[in-house]
This record gives C-alpha cells, structure tokens and sequence, in this order.
C-alpha cells in the first residue's frame, strides 16, 4: 500500500541490518512489542467502531497497521539497548538523533495510533460529554464546544497530507487548550519537540526544511549530545485528544470525498472521559498535569 510504504521506506544500511536480523533463527527472535488491547477489543474486530469504522477498516487502521508498526519496532530496537522500552520513551529519545529517523517514524507511529484508537468512545448506546470542570475550559480556551469543534474539524480537514491533529493543553499555571496539528509520523509528546513536524514537508523545499533541522550531526545544534528533554523556548503540552487523517484510517469507509463526513463522525465518538483523564482536576477550573 502506498501509504504505508511512504513511511517505512527504511534506508539502505537498515535494510541490510533488518535483513541479517530477519535471517537469525526463530528460536532467538522475540517480539517484545505487540498490539494493545482496547477496551470491547473482540467486538471492535467483529462490529468495527459503531458509528464511525467498518470491521474492515477497524481492520486495516488498527489490527493490521499496528500490527506492523510493533512488529517493525520489534526489528529496530532488537538486540540493541532499546530493546524492550517503552514505546513512548523510544519516541523521545529517538526524536533527537536524526540517524534514527526511521525507527522515530516507526515508534511515533505506534504511540500515535494507540493513542487514537485509544480516546475513542466503544461503548454502545453510551454518549459522551464533556464533564463541567472540562466544559469549563472549553469555554475559556475557545468560547464554547461549538467553536472548539469546527476549528478543530476544519484544521483536520484542510491538512494536505497525513497526519494527526491534537487537542493538548498547556503545562502550566494556566492550563490552556490549543489545537495542534503533526504531520505524518509527528509527535506531540514535549520531550520529542524536535520531530514535533507541524509542517507539511510536502510544500517545503529542501532549503527550508533544512532549516528548520537543528539537531543531531546535521543540525545547528549538533555540539549538543545532552541536550535537555525539555522544549527550549518551545511550549510543553501534554496531548488530551487526537484524530488520526491518514488515509489508510478512512477511505475505505467514506471514500476519496468522505473526510469531512469521516472526521464529523469521529467527533461524535470522542471519549471525553479519557480526554479529562489525560490531565488532572484538582479543582473547579484548576488542572495539575500527569507527567
């Protein structure tokens, strides 16, 4: 599938190690990483996400994409010293070696999907609402849930490319709500800020998208090797919600036309308890952040 190839094309030299590494026989191979349960997971694969996805494309965009994500996880990271840790850890620390672009796609990818699948609503003939304390913030951040939805639906939709688009919220005083998009394998976790990719590279050229690399061998941060997981002069967010827009997610569903219908849908499914459960309430109005 298109698609999935345009992220995992690997490099040479990766091909080569993943290729001896496939060779090594199946007594010592394992697989560490695998597909995570979701809550009413068996009926997800008979039904599909009632309202919003197919058997078949629950199928395509979780069963089977994730499963290649792990098991190509599993291919990266096997017998080296990250074999074994928590994809969400893996993200970060590959975020900031550009020699590992690759398995960061990958790892991202994973997180990602999850993370997706995840804050979705499975549970039939239950509606979820925002609780008053999230209502609350809502309305401060963007006057109202009406508002909040159509700009989060029409920057999910105008996204000319793959991607995510995250609801996250600030990590401090305030708590404040922002709609953050990440195009393909891009990620909004703090500690991988610098393969955040809130730009479509598509529609740079390859002089600005060099510039907009300053990590690694290759960057202008390059003397850097300890350089803090913290965002420098960057905004640390912590992700409440996102929708997925690859196509692979919803084409099968609603056609070359059928994003927006796609995406409506989504809306209607979001599990807004998960959402408020990404950041703690400690108080009316008052957030204190999970780390």
């Amino acid at each position: 599938m298109m698609i999935t190839r345009c992220l995992a094309r690997r490099p040479a030299t990766i091909q080569s190690a993943v290729g001896a590494w496939r060779r090594i026989p199946s007594r010592l191979s394992r697989s560490l990483y695998t597909v995570p349960t979701l809550d009413n997971h068996a009926e997800l694969e008979q039904n599909g996400v009632k309202g919003l996805l197919s058997a078949k494309a629950f199928q395509i965009a979780y069963t089977d994409y994730q499963k290649y994500m792990v098991d190509e996880l599993n291919v990266s990271t096997a017998q080296t010293p990250y074999e074994g840790q928590e994809t969400k850890s893996l993200v970060i620390d590959f975020a900031r070696d550009p020699t590992k672009a690759y398995a960061f796609n990958i790892a991202s990818m994973a997180w990602n999907n999850h993370f997706f699948f995840h804050g979705l609503n499975t549970t039939p003939n239950v509606e979820s609402r925002p609780s008053t304390n999230l209502q609350m913030q809502i309305d401060k951040d963007f006057s109202s849930t009406d508002t909040l939805r159509e700009t989060f639906l029409a920057t999910a939709e105008v996204m000319f490319g793959p991607g995510f688009v995250w609801l996250v919220q600030v990590n401090g005083e305030f708590g404040s709500l922002r709609i953050l998009p990440t195009y393909l394998a891009g990620s909004p976790l703090s500690g991988a800020h610098y393969r955040r990719q809130s730009h479509d590279l598509n529609t740079h050229n390859a002089d600005s998208y060099q510039a907009l690399n300053k990590v690694g061998q290759f960057g202008a941060a390059s003397g850097q090797d300890q350089r803090p997981k913290a965002p420098l002069g960057g905004v640390d967010v912590v992700p409440l919600m996102c929708v997925n827009t690859w196509e692979h997610v919803w084409l099968h569903d609603y056609g070359i036309r059928g994003k927006r219908e796609y995406l409506e849908k989504w809306w209607n499914k979001i599990n807004w308890s998960l959402v408020e459960q990404n950041a703690t309430i400690t108080s009316r109005g008052s957030y204190s952040f999970q780390a």
